[in-house]
């Protein structure tokens, strides 16, 4: 298949590696450029914009950062496209976002699925992503090859129509962030209680949030957040969708976003998102 791939962030770069290495005619576009080195060497062909990108296309994927920025480049696919042309929206984007920008793919006579993938930068190096799908059971049976290449086959799951999969993903992501929040609220009463930061870091290991402590052990330990999975301002703006996804107010993603916001302003919105817990936390004494 020929496969455009318009995206080449953290995790895009490694996610089209894999479409490539399974042999397929891989065009590559990102708005800043630069990022396309190692897949031009492989083999990719880069395209100075994305409606240049998807000519001749038989798959787009779109691996963006927000439904703003999916928007604007699906704009400027849908004027180019063959018609049937395949579109996988990687992209969190929440529902409502999955819904109209299907609707737009729909009316250009494309087709559209809503695959957010859950996973960080190892699984997206290993190709055993998480992927979750809205889409018809056509759609979803035309996208399968490529959607294996950077997920694992066993965790391709079709969740329900376009607009299901990134509701879950919000679902998900928001979990993630609040319970991210919860290590660093609990770090920080704890180490102003003056309890010793290797004994606070085993006993919280032990408890409710220990996936998350053990997951950042070593950034928690050293302070150092410099090799990302997932940053803070990724994990903020998905928060933000998700208060945005309902009508009435979720107080705890409310009080999550202050600490991102925190973490932000003290330098840490590229950082791995377990700098929240540096943005609210003291040091060791």
């Amino acid at each position: 298949m020929r496969v455009a791939f318009l995206g080449l962030g953290r995790m895009g770069r490694r996610m089209a590696r894999h479409i490539l290495d399974a042999g397929h005619e891989l065009v590559v576009w990102n708005r800043t450029p630069g990022r396309a080195e190692e897949l031009l060497a492989a083999g990719a062909v880069a395209a100075a914009d994305p409606a240049i990108a998807v000519r001749g296309a038989d798959v787009c994927v779109l691996m963006l950062f927000d439904p703003e920025s999916a928007a604007d480049v699906l704009a400027q696919v849908t004027p180019a496209a063959k018609r049937g042309l395949l579109i996988v929206n990687c992209t969190t984007v929440g529902p409502a976002a999955a819904r109209e920008l299907g609707s737009t793919a729909a009316t250009a006579g494309l087709r559209y699925l809503d695959a957010p993938v859950i996973g960080t930068v190892g699984p997206a190096e290993a190709g055993t992503l998480r992927v979750l799908v809205g889409a018809t059971d056509d759609d979803l049976a035309a996208a399968r090859d490529i959607l294996e290449t950077f997920g694992d086959p066993e965790k391709v799951e079709h969740v329900g129509a376009v607009g299901a999969a990134s509701a879950l993903k919000t679902v998900f992501n928001l979990g993630l962030a609040e319970g991210m929040a919860a290590v660093a609220e609990v770090l920080r009463y704890g180490t102003e209680l003056g309890i010793d930061r290797d004994l606070l870091l085993r006993e919280l290991a032990a408890g409710p949030l220990g996936y998350l402590v053990n997951y950042k052990r070593s950034m928690l330990e050293t302070d150092d957040y410099a090799q990302v999975a997932f940053t803070v301002a990724g994990l903020a703006k998905d928060v933000r969708l998700a208060t945005a996804a309902v009508t009435g107010r979720l107080p705890l993603a409310e009080a999550t976003l202050e600490i991102t916001s925190a973490a932000e302003r003290a330098g840490h919105a590229g950082d791995d998102f377990a700098a929240m817990a540096a943005a609210d936390v003291p040091a060791p004494a």
